[in-house]
């Protein structure tokens, strides 16, 4: 019987493909075994394996050979398509997917070796459209075009591009790819290049829901990192409406970005996006000025536009590029509404820590717990839509609860230091700790709802200001890493500024390092509003154990140079050299009292 079967699929498998295919295997079950299926037809695992001469029916001893063959494969729930390791394909991957949220379709790797290359020719190397519930995974996707240094592609070039034309995409998740290489024009609009760029082209309500975009490594990119438009839809309710034409579920956790043309990140369109964990760095290298003949092209590293209820948390954002306009580490932007930007950490970016543009639409926005270090400014603000007529002011825009440690920390309009902010409205400056690395002339400006506020080397702006220096744990610390450095910001035991802020409405409970706070007492000043961490008693087993080690083998080489000592003596050698081994008892003699004092002093207490 199971060789009649086996005869059989392998007929069916040379004559028939796909879905159909599945149902004639099947029935042909049934009709052998006379057993009825459960529920859908089993998985399929299709092979590609672009090294190879011969095409294949995808199995693992005769894998599909091309991506045209590949694109032809349409993957039902639980299906793979799995693409060789240490293997290059050239093209476009453009599958055809309907997982199922029990079952997704999986297009992945098999075997050892590097990441399977997709290696693009046009305008993307790997092409998702209208396909749901489907997962792209452990990847190596580029897209060089001609090789054009980076910012001067001529056309518009993605690496991965996810499109819901026709009908609302679902349950799509872009995980562990590494993007590199991909040579696009620095087109700036919402369907741009990108190393991932996720588009809901199709007329409202196609939109994204539950899209999942996740570690992934991309570098060497024209122009943005991650770009997503969730919406064709040109209005934007206020950020309490319902908005159902909006991409929701969007979350971008855990990538690493770095070295792109202008953009890190930008979710567009959507509503109550997540983007939480990322590290960006090195970016808008290719930015113009707002003079340039070409005009201006301002990038920032992670910021949200035409979008309500963004949080923006946990990211870490260091070395973008000003050249002109922009280059800051976070922006919260015009035509946005409820978007959080908190527990980031910026540093040495060269157009500043963030971005606030003014708005002529109601609006609110929190910037919070966060932690600037060595940025070049630490508010850069403006009219940023005054080529479409928007002018407006910060209303609505909060700024509290942040640690900013810099030589020279200042409020800005692109680099230019302000005495006094541009339409500030109500805009709101609290709670913050700012910290100049080296002695200030200038204050800082910071609206007329300014209070609270530490200013450390720099005179004091606004009410109920403290001067006092905040006894950090160490304000010298730079570098990466979110947590290891900000932990160097922490208030110290009898630091004076816990207690000294001032208690504000639905100002979030958790503090930089996730720490929950009584929000009925009055909060510190600064990103840490945990408890005083009292320093913990030097262990001492380490120092003992070393101590004691360290007098054995003293111990050990002085017997060994009283032998030596004790032999030449009998053998009546030349006097030199009795003396020099007479010296080197007594040095050793000398050690030894040394490191015994030393097991003394470490070894107090503890029961080695």
């Amino acid at each position: 019987m199971l060789i009649v079967m086996r005869e059989c699929e392998d007929w069916f498998t040379r004559r028939v493909d796909g879905p159909v295919r599945k149902l004639a295997l099947g029935g042909l079950v049934i009709a052998l075994l006379g057993v009825a299926p459960a529920g859908a037809s089993a998985a399929s695992t299709f092979n590609l394996d672009c090294s190879q001469d011969t095409p294949g029916i995808g199995s693992p001893e005769a894998p599909l050979n091309s991506l045209f063959a590949a694109n032809d494969v349409v993957l039902g729930p639980g299906d793979r398509l799995l693409i060789k390791r240490g293997t290059r394909c050239e093209g476009e991957l453009a599958p055809r997917a309907e997982g199922s949220a029990e079952a997704p379709a999986v297009i992945g790797a098999y075997g050892f070796g590097t990441e399977p290359e997709i290696v693009g020719i046009g305008r993307r190397a790997v092409l998702i459209k209208d396909a749901s519930h489907l997962v792209v995974e452990d990847l190596d996707v580029s897209n060089p075009g001609d090789a054009e240094p980076l910012g001067q592609g001529t056309s518009i070039r993605n690496g991965v591009e996810v499109v819901a034309a026709t009908r609302t995409v679902v349950g799509v998740t872009v995980r562990r790819l590494t993007i590199h290489d991909v040579a696009g024009n620095l087109t700036k609009s919402e369907a741009g290049s990108a190393g991932i760029q996720a588009s809901a082209t199709g007329s409202p309500p196609i939109r994204f829901d539950r899209l999942l975009i996740e570690d992934n490594r991309i570098t060497d990119v024209s122009r943005s990192g991650i770009s997503i438009s969730g919406t064709t839809d040109p209005t934007r309710p206020a950020a309490t409406d319902s908005w159902p034409n909006a991409s929701t579920g969007v979350v971008v956790r855990g990538n690493r970005v770095d070295e792109v043309a202008g953009d890190g990140i930008v979710p567009r369109g959507t509503d109550g996006a997540i983007v939480e964990g990322n590290v960006v760095s090195r970016g808008n290298l290719a930015g113009r000025p707002l003079t340039d003949p070409l005009g201006p092209l301002c990038n920032a590293g992670i910021w949200t536009f035409r979008s309500n209820n963004t949080v923006i948390q946990k990211n870490e954002v260091y070395s973008m590029e000003q050249n002109g306009c922009d280059g800051t580490g976070f922006d919260l932007d015009y035509r946005q509404d409820g978007t959080i930007i908190q527990q980031n950490y910026s540093h040495d970016n060269a157009g500043g820590f963030v971005l606030l543009c003014s708005d002529d639409a109601d609006r609110s926005g929190d910037v919070r717990f966060n932690l600037s270090v060595n940025d070049a400014t630490t508010i850069n603000h403006g009219p940023c839509g005054i080529e479409q007529g928007i002018v407006g002011n910060l209303d609505g825009i909060r700024f509290f609860n942040n640690t900013v440690v810099a030589p020279a920390p200042s409020t800005s309009i692109q680099l230019g230091v302000v005495d006094r902010m541009f339409a500030a409205g109500d805009f709101e400056f609290r709670n913050n700790l700012i910290y100049a690395t080296t002695l200030q002339p200038r204050p800082m400006a910071c609206g007329e709802h300014c209070s609270h506020n530490l200013f450390f080397n720099l005179p004091a702006s606004g009410r109920s200001a403290v001067t006092v220096n905040p006894r950090l744990v160490d304000a010298s610390r730079t570098g990466n890493g979110r947590l290891a450095v900000g932990r160097s910001f922490r208030l110290a035991v009898k630091s004076p500024l816990r207690g000294a802020g001032i208690r504000l409405a639905d100002s979030g409970e958790l503090d930089y390092f996730r720490s929950w706070f009584d929000l009925g007492k009055r909060p510190a000043i600064g990103f840490d509003q945990g408890p005083a961490i009292e320093p913990k008693p030097p262990d001492r087993t380490v120092a003992c154990s070393k101590a004691r080690n360290s007098q054995r083998q003293i111990v050990r080489r002085l017997g060994t140079a009283r032998r030596s000592l004790k032999r030449l003596r009998l053998k009546a050698a030349g006097s030199a050299r009795i003396l020099r081994a007479a010296g080197t008892v007594r040095r050793l003699v000398r050690q030894k009292k040394q490191r015994s004092r030393a097991v003394r002093i470490n070894c107090r207490g503890v029961g080695l």
